[in-house]
């Protein structure tokens, strides 16, 4: 008769704990080669990839059928307590350890062990912080963080957000407890978290592919991240600085300057962090300069970006007006978030400068784009636009380059210009029914120009009409009793009611549709 995995299990319950406690001092959570030994070994099981398996009751010995990438045996003695793979892996292999991890679950928890197991790394490092200063800080925080440099793309958002989470609560641990220090400390460990994520979280936001539900859940952690970084810096600015602070001070300032200038992708959150701490906790004008000296010594490819920030920001114009001379237009959306900055805070003729140089690689920028972020884009950059030396004639062609995706923004252009048979034309391709218009703009276009809405709302009332139902004749007729109102106001009554008898004569034998639009009293 076939022994059941839970019986293997139950047999010999101590053999597998203490193969469990020999896994337990053998493999380090804080030494990469071990921890990704151990990672794999819990997807195999996650992934129920050890499959058949055949227990030797005189040798009491279980072999088993791992398929991951390459299929592969592993042996199990509860004898000797010695393992065997096909693999050749050493000693300790990750199918190995699957099996023992899959035992292990059928009276355990597996996912308790490995939490206990990873903190393990981190009760090492707590008792590191013997001594307050900057050094001791980012060695305990770099082991805390580890886990999510050691992600691999296949871990996804879930398990980038697991050991997030798990961070966070061992995080509290290290925090100091004097009130004074702890917005310090909070922000070395928002800059340490940030800077270990940054590869995986670049990885997954920056790639133009679907935005699924676990980037949401990304872009909302990457938020949240952010947000609290703001209100510690708001915090750590309204406080008095302590003399023990400054060696903190300055190595805080490294840490940002390497954040900032030396990681890549999603520049805006970088900028927001560099911004932030160099307007709110920096903003002597020997500390601005200090990091402007450092800034001109760099050859990272948004250093100018970050330059022509402080230049901005220290009132140094001379230096800013070279740098826009010198601007890369290659690098389209760092220009454009020091675009918006430099709007918030007033600043026109730097937009005006930015956007002039921008101007020509805006539309090929648009193009490589992901279809939900053009919309989004293209108000922004008209907004910017509008604020710069650029012709409505260049914003139309640009707009008429950009496709659908802009329609919401052209619109707005056009209507605002009056130009409302361009705009109702405009609605008429790209909205899918009447009701997704602006109801007041509707309104107000109608009582503008009447002649020029009136096909589109002809072309609803007529799409509603071929629905062939009395509740669709009824929106019908609402639609031509706005139509009617304002041929009224206009002095067009013939016109409108030869157009009421065409529209009669077009569907004569829609019953229901006469009789609403006997209802509704059509004519004048």
């Amino acid at each position: 008769m076939a022994i059941t995995i839970e019986r293997i299990a139950n047999m010999h319950e101590s053999q597998i704990e203490e193969f469990m406690n020999h896994i337990k001092h053998t493999f380090q959570p804080s030494v990469p080669e071990q921890a990704e030994i151990i990672r794999k070994a819990a997807s195999l099981v996650r992934m129920n990839a050890i499959g058949a398996y055949r227990y030797t009751e005189t040798e009491q010995s279980l072999m088993a059928n791992i398929s991951g990438t390459e299929s592969e045996f592993a042996r199990l003695s509860f004898q000797t307590m010695e393992p065997y793979c096909t693999c050749a892996g050493g000693d300790w292999c990750s199918h190995q350890i699957a099996v023992v991890f899959h035992l292990y679950s059928q009276f355990h928890s597996l996912s308790d062990w490995l939490n206990t197991w990873r903190q393990s790394g981190t009760v090492q490092t707590q008792l590191s912080i013997s001594e307050r200063t900057p050094e001791a800080w980012l060695t305990a925080l770099s082991a805390l963080v580890k886990p999510l440099t050691e992600l691999n793309p296949s871990d996804g958002p879930t398990g980038f957000l697991h050991y997030a989470s798990k961070i966070e609560h061992q995080k509290t641990r290290l925090s100091p407890f004097e009130w004074e220090w702890k917005p310090l400390f909070s922000l070395y460990y928002q800059l340490t978290l940030m800077r270990a994520a940054w590869p995986f979280l670049k990885n997954e936001l920056s790639a133009n592919d679907s935005y699924h539900y676990g980037k949401w859940q990304l872009t909302i952690w990457l938020n949240e991240q952010m947000s609290e970084m703001k209100a510690g810096i708001k915090q750590l600015s309204s406080k008095s600085r302590l003399f023990e602070t400054d060696a903190f001070h300055t190595k805080l300032k490294d840490l940002i300057h390497s954040f900032a200038v030396d990681e890549e992708g999603l520049f805006s959150k970088r900028f927001e962090a560099f911004r932030l701490v160099y307007t709110e906790l920096y903003e002597d004008e020997a500390e601005l300069t200090q990091e402007i000296e450092r800034l001109e010594k760099e050859t990272a490819e948004d250093a100018p970006l970050f330059r022509a920030f402080l230049y901005l920001t220290s009132g140094r114009f001379d230096e800013l007006d070279q740098e826009l001379n010198n601007l890369d237009a290659t690098a389209v959306p760092q220009w454009l978030a020091f675009a918006l900055y430099a709007k918030e805070d007033e600043d026109f003729d730097i937009v005006q400068s930015i956007m002039l140089k921008l101007l020509p690689h805006l539309a090929e920028y648009y193009q490589q784009l992901a279809a939900r972020n053009r919309s989004a884009f293209a108000e922004d950059i008209d907004e910017l636009l509008s604020l710069s030396d650029v012709s409505e004639e260049q914003r139309d062609q640009l707009f008429q380059s950009y496709g659908p995706e802009a329609s919401r923004a052209y619109g707005k252009f056009l209507f605002e210009r009056n130009r409302y048979s361009e705009w109702a034309a405009l609605m008429h391709l790209t909205r899918g029914s009447v009701d997704m218009i602006d109801g007041s703009a509707l309104k107000t276009a109608l009582a503008e120009d009447s002649q020029a809405v009136f096909p589109l709302m002809h072309a609803e009332a007529l799409k509603l009409v071929k629905e062939k139902n009395r509740d669709s004749y009824r929106r019908a007729v609402r639609l031509w009793k706005q139509m009617k109102t304002a041929a009224k106001r206009d002095g067009r009554n013939e016109f409108w009611n030869r157009y009421v008898h065409t529209v009669r004569q077009q569907f004569p034998r829609l019953r229901a549709l006469m009789e609403e639009m006997e209802k509704g009293n059509l004519l004048l």
